[in-house]
């Protein structure tokens, strides 16, 4: 048997190694969080010197035809550039309509780590039912808009708010606007709709597959993505994020502001959405005390119910025009 002596050595030489174990663990955890930090905030991509068409376009989708439509008709749209509220350049691309007396204004907001063509099938439905001015704003840290941190819908709502501002300016009043956003533009949109600073010109919103909080979207990619549950790591991740770049991940969420919407609402969502779940869009929907509709588009999924259903999509499009007086 080990003497008093031996003993107590092996339960310190075992501590320290447990010790040293948990703060290894601990390290670990902690590296992995930051790489999830970077990877979920910082811009996916360089700033361009200039925005150009991609040198092959997939057109098996409409969302492929549209983005072609949209560059081929490229010189039609002008490039525009306001200042958001810290301070950073936004880019945006503005469609005048060939008509002088045109009084209503799309703003088409897209989503995470998509470009402004990508929208242009959105953009080409509406055109051909009237002539409205077209704005498709490049959201922050995305395209041609500065920024080194995505805003996931939070600073991006108060962007919108900006361009909304603008563009009243620039066409002066009386102006309607519709702000029509997919996925995270779809959250900004709504949360845009939910601020006191929003310009009483906006007469409706149009949020296709919008994630109800951001939390609860990190939370759901983990668990598809990763197989993973833990709450803790993404409260660790918002940690990181607070601490380094001031965003507060809870306050990314549409559900707590939906009652304060009173302009007329659209929700779309594809019914096999596994990115963002239709459960979301039905929670906004429940929250929402305004006029409202929400349409699921079975077989789509995540942004594709304008895709699979486009005479289903186009024609919930014209009734909301008209119950927001856009027709």
């Amino acid at each position: 048997m080990p003497s008093g002596i031996t003993a107590t050595v092996l339960v310190v030489i075992i501590s320290a190694g447990a010790l040293l174990l948990l703060a290894a663990s601990a390290l670990a955890i902690y590296v992995l969080a930051i790489r999830a930090y970077h990877k979920i905030f910082d811009r996916p991509l360089p700033r361009p010197p200039y925005d150009k068409s991609p040198l092959k376009i997939e057109q098996d989708t409409i969302f492929g035809r549209g983005k072609n439509w949209f560059y081929t008709n490229r010189m039609d749209f002008l490039d525009i550039q306001i200042k958001s509220f810290d301070r950073i350049v936004l880019s945006g691309y503005y469609r005048p309509s060939d008509k002088k007396t045109t009084r209503t204004l799309v703003i088409l907001v897209h989503g995470w780590k998509d470009h402004p063509s990508d929208m242009g099938a959105y953009a080409q439905m509406l055109l051909q039912k009237n002539d409205y001015h077209i704005l498709i704003p490049h959201l922050r840290a995305h395209g041609m808009s500065q920024g080194r941190f995505i805003g996931y819908g939070l600073y991006d709502s108060q962007d919108i708010i900006s361009w909304v501002r603008f563009m009243e300016k620039k066409l002066g009043s009386p102006l309607k606007i519709i702000l029509f956003g997919r996925s995270m533009g779809a959250a900004a949109v709504l949360m845009a709709a939910a601020s006191r600073k929003l310009s009483p010109s906006v007469a409706g919103i149009i949020a296709d597959s919008p994630f109800d909080t951001f939390e609860n979207q990190l939370m759901h990619t983990m668990k598809n993505k990763y197989h993973f549950r833990g709450k803790w790591f993404i409260k660790l991740v918002a940690n990181i994020a607070q601490s380094r770049i001031g965003f507060p991940i809870k306050r990314a969420a549409v559900l707590p502001v939906a009652g304060r919407i009173k302009i007329p609402v659209l929700l779309f969502h594809g019914a096999d959405d596994r990115f963002v779940s239709p459960e979301m869009s039905e929670a906004i929907y429940e929250r929402l005390a305004c006029p409202k509709r929400l349409v699921f588009v079975e077989k789509a999924r995540h942004v594709m119910a304008f895709d699979v259903s486009p005479g289903k999509y186009s024609n919930e499009v014209e009734k909301f025009f008209k119950v927001c007086k856009m027709i």
